[in-house]
């Protein structure tokens, strides 16, 4: 982009806020956004958005742009407490630890599962690619062992726990899937 003279405009709506081992997705890599948008994370679990500009980039001046919700006080200030406590408990790292426990956890049963082709990502984003079309299945079967997961596509499914998992509940919830991979 800088070459370019473009503005590198990112979306951090799921992958801000300490999910992937860093404040910012981004700080993991050799970049610096122009432009970033943030959510999810923001409000820690209540509905909030937020678009942030370099000084050079920002064409809106105050009162250019309305919203029904913008700027409202709840919203705002459960973002305020849930960056805070992201921030204060280091929540970043934490992802980055368990991140690396489930991740080394769930390669270690692609080796004992055929039908696992794939597992990727980076702190507590990560996800399962099988070898067929059985996300749904597997979900199936890891909602009656009591673990809830996300099917992302036909043939993958997504762990995104929260910041403050235990090792426990990351032991858990893969002993947990295991019982459902067996059961296939």
């Amino acid at each position: 982009c800088d070459s370019q003279g473009l503005l590198l405009i990112l979306d951090e709506v799921q992958t801000g806020m300490g999910r992937l081992g860093s404040l910012f997705g981004y700080q993991g890599y050799d970049i610096e956004p122009d432009v970033m948008v943030l959510a999810k994370g923001l409000g820690g679990g209540v509905p909030i958005g937020a678009f942030m500009s370099k000084d050079y980039c920002m064409a809106l001046e105050p009162g250019d742009h309305g919203s029904t919700y913008g700027g409202n006080a709840l919203t705002t200030a459960a973002a305020y407490a849930s960056s805070k406590h992201i921030i204060e408990n280091d929540l970043s790292a934490a992802a980055r630890t368990m991140g690396q426990r489930l991740m080394q956890a769930l390669d270690e049963l692609q080796t004992r599962f055929d039908i696992i082709t794939d597992v990727r990502g980076k702190g507590l984003l990560l996800a399962t690619e099988f070898n067929s079309d059985i996300s749904g299945r597997v979900i199936s079967l890891c909602n009656e062992e009591g673990l809830l997961l996300n099917p992302v596509r036909p043939n993958a499914i997504r762990f995104m726990p929260p910041l403050t998992v235990s090792p426990e509940e990351v032991d858990e919830a893969v002993s947990r899937l295991e019982a459902a991979l067996n059961r296939l």
